[in-house]
């Protein structure tokens, strides 16, 4: 019986054959890889002309973690997945971007809308976002970057603007006679720390920050193509949100229509003379599934959850978000 090997993140096991069979540890541990769902049946019989849907659902995170918004999976990660999937595959003829979004994180939001245009640059597929229930803030962030955005006569749009959400316990903290003490190599180190009031200079410099960012989203908006300037993007970004209807009026949207009528927007822009297949991918695929079926139950929860727990609390962080 030979020796087996030792390999590091492996399991050796030679259940006395020759050979070694070795299974990596690592893949046993990752979750299920994306599969093709197939939601509509296109013509064809030896080539596809397909259309993928890409979800963009509920509150955009930048990691899996447990933080000020519970429970949030990898939305940049997962973004980037599909459309590696959609580039890998060549009877691809278009992309949906399916927004149900009220925001997100500000840099997990800026490297999603970051690798929509990469990928338009390199693919040359038209990509054409419809907005749902809702494409608010990072949301509609994210929709600028297709080459044309549908929102449904109800659908919420809008809210321009930054928010910087933090706490300040320091009130708490005196009332219970607990007391911090930070040791800092300069001054402002610890300007956001939860444990203190902000003076007048600490808020003016973190107001800065908020403005930097807020003129981020206000340039994205005014270069989408069709939209409004930047002089008209000035006086919507004010955090408001509109309907569907008013956003087409405002052109922060290009049409007024629903899920179907963007599949059939992509249809056209790729002439595709046949019907197309429709498909999504997915970890967890679901029969009887068709346009409208989500993602999976990690995105059911839509709004702002807040974890009260040490390692939330001290944490502040810059969001593209509407909430309620």
């Amino acid at each position: 019986m030979p020796r087996s090997a030792t390999f590091p993140g492996h399991i050796a096991c030679c259940l006395f054959l020759p050979g070694c069979i070795v299974i990596p540890v690592g893949d046993l541990l990752k979750g299920p890889a994306l599969e093709e769902q197939v939601l509509v049946r296109g013509d064809g019989f030896f080539s596809t002309d397909k259309i993928a849907i890409i979800e963009i659902d509920g509150v955009i995170t930048g990691g899996d973690s447990m933080g000020l918004l519970g429970s949030q999976e990898n939305t940049v990660s997962e973004l980037k997945a599909r459309l590696v999937r959609v580039r890998i595959d060549g009877e691809v003829r278009g992309v949906v971007l399916r927004i149900s979004s009220p925001g997100g994180e500000v840099t997990a939001t800026d490297m999603i809308h970051h690798e929509i245009l990469e990928f338009k640059k390199a693919n040359k597929i038209p990509v054409v976002a419809a907005i749902l229930d809702e494409g608010a803030s990072g949301g509609y962030y994210i929709a600028c970057a297709a080459d044309q955005v549908l929102a449904q006569p109800t659908s919420i749009v809008g809210s321009i603007g930054v928010l910087l959400m933090t706490f300040n316990v320091a009130g708490l903290f005196q009332k219970i006679g607990v007391e911090t003490e930070a040791i800092k190599s300069a001054e402002k180190k610890d300007l956001l720390s939860p444990f203190r009031n902000r003076t007048p200079e600490e808020k003016e410099i973190l107001q800065k920050l908020v403005n930097d960012m807020y003129q981020r989203f206000v340039t994205v908006v005014s270069e989408r193509t069709g939209g409004p300037t930047r002089e008209d993007v000035m006086k919507l970004a004010d955090g408001r949100i509109f309907s569907g209807k008013e956003a087409k009026e405002v052109k922060l949207v290009d049409r007024v229509g629903y899920l179907a009528d963007a599949i059939d927007l992509v249809k056209e822009r790729a002439k595709i003379d046949r019907k197309p297949t429709i498909i999504r991918y997915t970890r967890l695929a679901r029969s009887g599934s068709n346009i409208y079926t989500l993602a999976g139950a990690a995105r059911e929860r839509r709004g702002v959850e807040l974890v009260l727990s040490a390692e939330a609390l001290p944490r502040a962080k810059l969001f593209y978000l509407w909430q309620p």
